[in-house]
């Protein structure tokens, strides 16, 4: 198929013999000259006509790949917005374990303060009873 460009060189080539044919009939008179004009003006129109649907046809070409361009921008914001869905998702999740870890790192700490006041209140104890061990045995030395 010819190019639009070649086509139309092709098309206006053709007029021009067509314009020239019809001039050398009207001379010669085997044609009238309202016929030639009636000719001239229907090829003037067809002309015209060819000349919008080459530029529809552009048109339409250019509006066909503007409009796939637009589908694949819609599908990769879909796949886009499909990927923050997933990763604000994943930041949910990961915001309820570091919450949770956090719940559980209190109570390890309470429980491990619990434990060493538990364990301070025991070695004071420890050392009143030491402390009445060695008076006793110094009672016990002095009676001696």
């Amino acid at each position: 198929m010819l190019s639009p460009r070649r086509l139309a060189a092709t098309a206006a080539g053709l007029a021009v013999l067509v314009f020239a044919a019809l001039a050398l009939l009207t001379l010669m008179g085997t044609i009238e000259p309202g016929t030639a004009a009636t000719a001239v003006a229907l090829l003037i129109t067809i002309g015209a006509l060819a000349f919008l649907v080459f530029v529809v046809r552009r048109l339409d070409g250019r509006t066909h790949r503007i409009d796939l361009r637009v589908k694949k921008n819609d599908a990769q914001l879909a796949g886009t917005a499909a990927a923050l869905k997933r990763i604000e998702a994943r930041l949910d999740q990961l915001a309820r374990s570091i919450e949770d870890t956090a719940v559980r790192r209190n109570e390890d700490l309470g429980a491990i303060l619990a434990s060493l006041g538990e364990d301070r209140v025991n070695a004071m104890a420890r050392a009143r009873e030491v402390e009445e061990l060695r008076a006793e045995v110094r009672g016990m030395k002095d009676r001696v």
